[in-house]
């Protein structure tokens, strides 16, 4: 196998723009080597999440790849639906030539009261956190006929 250094478009701008020595900071010069071992940088992104509301339930899909049942909190506390997550890089040192995976960490915030507590479940399925909410069935409507 033969490894080929990538060079993406905005690096050959840049080598452009430095061999024209306009003087023009490069991106690199914002941005930084995200390689430096000192550099202490974590991932953070708020999961997509996609809400449906059903007759007698609410149910949050929420995007979690690579992150396994291990590495999720779901919470219930008072009328706030707490979604954390944090998933660590192994430190694999012999053979790396570039590192771009670190540490990832999230946590999201739903309100959601009027909810069954005590019906709450969730589940990991191809790296979709799924969270059904049963609505408390005072909460749920129901049709009144007229007299």
């Amino acid at each position: 196998m033969k490894l080929v250094k990538y060079e993406s478009p905005a690096s050959a701008i840049d080598n452009l723009l430095s061999r024209m020595n306009w003087g023009l900071p490069m991106l690199d010069r914002y941005f930084g080597d995200i390689n430096a071992e000192e550099d202490v940088w974590s991932a953070a992104r708020l999961p997509r999440t996609n809400i449906k509301e059903t007759a007698d339930s609410y149910v949050f899909s929420m995007e979690m790849p690579g992150l396994t049942k291990d590495d999720i909190t779901v919470n219930l506390e008072g009328d706030a639906l707490i979604v954390k997550g944090e998933k660590s890089e192994k430190h694999e040192e012999e053979g790396m030539i570039r590192r771009e995976f670190r540490t990832t960490r999230f946590e999201r915030t739903f309100n959601v009261g009027g909810v069954d507590r005590d019906k709450v479940k969730a589940r990991v399925e191809n790296g979709i956190l799924v969270v059904t909410l049963p609505k408390v069935p005072e909460k749920v409507g129901r049709k009144i006929e007229i007299a």
